[in-house]
């Protein structure tokens, strides 16, 4: 009787543990599958315009790079998971879905654009001006302009 409870005990074990393998092999090979789909999904897309770096975004204990970029002359805001504080207020191409750029878009941050004011003007930003005041030396505002 002590026997066929211990067979048991030993047959649960590895039922439990090809279990378990199952279930993480599937999980990786369906996430595998899924990145995949995505990449696949990234290279339809045909729209291609200049967007901005605004800033590094903090939240919990990750950091993105958010950016921004128009399409049919609505600012559409993105996120990159990269989050160098040299590639802040540069300009770099983006893609995006033509159908729902709201939601399918990514930054290339392989080469840094350096587009003229026109080119900028015709993808939809602005030129905007701000003053700082100049406390320590002069005691004035100085005006100061960027693209917004």
């Amino acid at each position: 009787m002590i026997q066929e409870n211990e067979e048991v005990e030993k047959k649960g074990h590895w039922t439990g543990l090809i279990f378990v393998l199952t279930i993480v092999i599937l999980s990786v090979l369906f996430f595998r599958y899924h990145s995949q789909e995505y990449d696949k999904y990234k290279k339809t897309f045909k729209g291609e315009t200049i967007g901005l770096t605004i800033r590094i975004k903090y939240s919990s204990k990750t950091k993105s790079l958010r950016y921004c970029f128009y399409s049919n002359g609505k600012k559409i805001l993105g996120n990159s998971s990269i989050a160098n504080y040299d590639l802040v207020n540069k300009f770099y191409k983006v893609k995006y879905d033509m159908n729902n750029p709201e939601k399918g878009h990514y930054i290339i941050l392989k080469e840094e654009l350096r587009p003229d004011s026109i080119t900028l003007v015709k993808a939809g930003f602005t030129k905007t001006k701000y003053y700082i005041y100049d406390a320590g030396v002069t005691c004035k505002y100085i005006e100061k302009t960027k693209w917004k």
